[in-house]
């Protein structure tokens, strides 16, 4: 098995909880925070009140060690049991599903390639998925995801959750290489234990979140920049008009923002065929 799942068990019966880092291996908060709690777990200064909790750490282990988002493909593009894989992250999948199956709720833990702010994913509005959103401690939701991949056969650990008939929640804890972004996955780890009891501790609820509506996937189709290509020119939330050039092609070719929004997620690294950005829109505060 190319996983390492850490395990820990309550002895009174509650909910079990899957921890996940590294699904992308350039993104490593998740890693760093799961594997301080494991310690602190095994050592005694974390005790389970209930239930269990299973960290995977690094889910993406060659990447990880080589420092790049994905050796073969995307992983959370393919997270489903696949009858003959071919690609490494396919045999990963067919290791992580099983696991997100058997658990009542799933915490999936990314950083973005920008600057920006930790949000979170709620694709599927799950009372328990909405719980967590609201004591995670991040400002911004985003919903819609699901809707702009409807015409692919993409599977994300949210997607193959939902169909398992379970709960789950992504955070991306900040800038890959921002340090407080260990803290926010730390903060998201144990925010949801609290919420599900595992852990002794009440978490607080924010009082208002944003929410984006996300409802355009651009995929980079040949090379080219985002903006004028300064390196701060275009960042994740970065406000647009619609008709406002936001990519450019070598061959001249521009790319506008199809209506008023924000800009999701910039991948200024992207290669042909990767995701280059997305655009939502902005909804009004709101409880989760």
């Amino acid at each position: 098995m190319d996983i390492k799942p850490f395990h820990f068990k309550a002895e009174k019966s509650g909910p079990s909880v899957l921890i996940l880092g590294a699904i992308h291996g350039n993104e490593k908060c998740g890693s760093k925070a799961a594997e301080e709690l494991i310690a602190q777990i095994e050592t005694g200064a974390l005790i389970l009140e209930c239930g269990s909790v299973t960290f995977i750490p690094i889910c993406n282990p060659k990447a990880y060690a080589a420092n790049q988002r994905y050796i073969d493909v995307n992983l959370n593009r393919v997270i489903k049991l696949h009858d003959d894989p071919v690609h490494y992250e396919e045999n990963l999948a067919n290791q992580i599903a099983p696991f997100i199956a058997a658990h009542d709720f799933t915490l999936d833990l990314h950083s973005i390639h920008s600057k920006g702010s930790s949000f979170a994913f709620l694709d599927f509005p799950h009372k328990d998925a909405k719980g967590v959103c609201a004591v995670l401690g991040v400002k911004t939701i985003i919903t819609g995801w699901p809707d702009m991949y409807e015409d692919t056969d993409d599977a994300t650990t949210l997607s193959f959750a939902h169909e398992a008939g379970k709960a789950s929640v992504t955070v991306e804890c900040g800038q890959h290489d921002d340090l407080d972004a260990v803290e926010v996955a730390k903060a998201a780890i144990l925010n949801s234990l609290k919420y599900f009891g595992v852990i002794a501790g009440q978490a607080k609820a924010a009082q208002q979140c944003s929410f984006v509506q996300a409802k355009h996937r651009i995929v980079k189709e040949d090379e080219g920049i985002l903006g004028d290509g300064a390196v701060n020119n275009i960042e994740h939330m970065h406000a647009v008009k619609k008709g406002e050039k936001i990519a450019e092609y070598n061959n001249g070719n521009i790319v506008k923002s199809p209506e008023d929004g924000v800009i999701l997620i910039p991948f200024k690294e992207a290669q042909i065929g990767d995701e280059w950005f997305y655009v939502g829109t902005l909804q009004a505060e709101k409880s989760v």
